[in-house]
């Protein structure tokens, strides 16, 4: 399902992201993913994250974006882009591994620790740690 919406007097289709996951991350990434899509955030925000980024009224091959994709990231990032076309986008590692360790909890039903870490390129220990509920190591103070 994608959203439909008119921009330039161009039909642009909005990717479809689910909006629990959009309200976990704060609002220049949530307006990159809703831009691009999940996945497509992820790419761009490892190469171009942690920096200043100009972006182009029109299309530039320097930040590896379709021309669609650059008006909808322009749309969606409109309250945070300076008057020079300039923002800063953060880095996204300690977001995407929330999301990582979220699917990792819900795979634990259907899958084996050792298959776990396989796929997600970790040591079973740290799914292990993941997948427990609460930090047993860390007590409540108040």
């Amino acid at each position: 399902m994608t959203i439909q919406t008119i921009d330039n007097g161009f039909l642009n289709s909005f990717p479809s992201v689910d909006e629990e996951l959009l309200k976990t991350f704060p609002p220049v990434i949530r307006a990159v993913v809703k831009a691009l899509g999940f996945a497509r955030a992820r790419d761009f925000l490892e190469t171009h994250g942690g920096v200043n980024v100009h972006l182009p009224q029109f299309k530039s091959h320097a930040l590896g974006l379709a021309d669609d994709e650059l008006a909808r990231l322009r749309h969606t990032l409109a309250g945070h882009i300076d008057a020079a076309g300039r923002l800063w986008l953060p880095k996204p590692d300690k977001l995407f591994i929330m999301v990582r360790n979220t699917q990792i909890r819900h795979d634990k039903k259907h899958l084996s620790i050792n298959k776990l870490a396989r796929l997600n390129n970790l040591s079973s220990r740290h799914i292990l740690n993941i997948c427990r509920e609460t930090d047993e190591r860390q007590f409540d103070l108040f």
